[in-house]
């Protein structure tokens, strides 16, 4: 699918969007980066939907207090804030190390952490572990994280009926249409790729690289669940979303903000942006076991035209291949 910037993306702003609330009793979520701006918008709208508890995966714990606060002001008691900086390999490891070790269930992980760095580079910034930050945070710690809670997701679903299959909702973002993914082009490790000064350009054309890896990472993790040994694997929804453009109210209303007039008044706020994230979380029709859907709008569409067909699939498995090479995990860790 082609997506327009001049007369689709405006379009595409313009839609109402809607989402029935449902009862998230006995139903424990994960929100990553869910202590500002959508994410912790989205963890506000599902906490008065009644589930048991709420943790907020988080970088700044000071500010993840203070979400937390205001999350229990909208009538959840049991909500936490874990650390959690998907720039840092280790800091993911130990995440996932203590949420398997808890022995809580998953119902809900919604992957919504992701940096836009806003000041321009010459050159691309590398994290501790040596990858390209942008590429780090948004791709590599979402895989890492996923990948890693497949013990506590298969726990969860060895004990759901078909109600309360655990969901995996991997935040993209429709910029992914807009990128030539220009790394793809050269020989090697992909990821390794993309840590070099040869296939730098920006941080924006960065960024829309790492949301596309976003979806040939979560289509093809729905795949490999589908083709795993283990049945609870099979029982794993995997769904990917896109928020379109969203700013806080605040921004949208101010005349001297750094977002341009024509785009302050396309983007929605928080409260309007977070409900495809919200859709594909809980509606009973967003996801089903074996369908990795692309939501926009609170319904399904087809991703970018690069994605598609044999190159399209060509291409995923390239990543796919490469993104567990650099985490350094096999299919056999997983019992593929």
């Amino acid at each position: 699918m082609k997506f327009d910037r001049e007369i689709d993306f405006p379009a595409s702003q313009k839609v109402p969007l809607h989402v029935d609330a449902q009862n998230l009793q006995g139903k424990t979520l994960l929100i990553t980066g869910g202590n500002s701006g959508i994410g912790l918008e989205s963890a506000k709208q599902l906490a008065k939907m009644g589930p048991d508890k709420i943790i907020l995966a988080c970088r700044n714990m000071e500010t993840a207090a203070q979400a937390v606060e205001a999350i229990k002001a909208d009538g959840i008691e049991d909500v936490e804030a874990w650390e959690l900086d998907q720039s840092s390999f280790d800091s993911v490891k130990a995440f996932t190390k203590r949420y398997n070790e808890s022995g809580l269930d998953l119902h809900i992980l919604l992957a919504n952490a992701g940096v836009l760095p806003m000041k321009a580079s010459r050159t691309p910034e590398l994290t501790n572990d040596g990858h390209e930050l942008i590429v780090e945070t948004n791709h590599l710690g979402t895989a890492l994280l996923t990948l890693g809670l497949l013990p506590t997701l298969r726990r969860t679903a060895a004990k759901a009926n078909e109600h309360q299959l655990p969901r995996v909702v991997i935040v993209s973002s429709d910029v992914h249409y807009w990128t030539e993914f220009s790394p793809s082009k050269q020989e090697g490790n992909l990821i390794k790729v993309m840590d070099s000064e040869t296939s730098w350009e920006d941080v924006i054309v960065r960024y829309y690289d790492s949301k596309l890896l976003n979806i040939f990472y979560g289509q093809e993790l729905g795949k490999k669940l589908q083709q795993s040994q283990i049945k609870e694997d099979k029982q794993i929804v995997v769904s990917i979303v896109n928020p379109g453009l969203v700013r806080s109210r605040a921004e949208i209303e101010d005349p001297n903000s750094r977002l341009p007039a024509g785009m302050r008044e396309l983007a929605r706020d928080y409260t309007q942006g977070c409900k495809t994230h919200l859709f594909a979380s809980i509606d009973p029709s967003a996801g089903k076991p074996g369908e990795v859907v692309y939501y926009t709008n609170c319904a399904p569409v087809e991703p970018a035209d690069i994605t598609l067909g044999k190159e399209g699939d060509a291409l995923r498995e390239r990543v796919w291949k490469d993104t567990l090479q650099v985490l350094g995990v096999t299919v056999q860790d997983f019992q593929w």
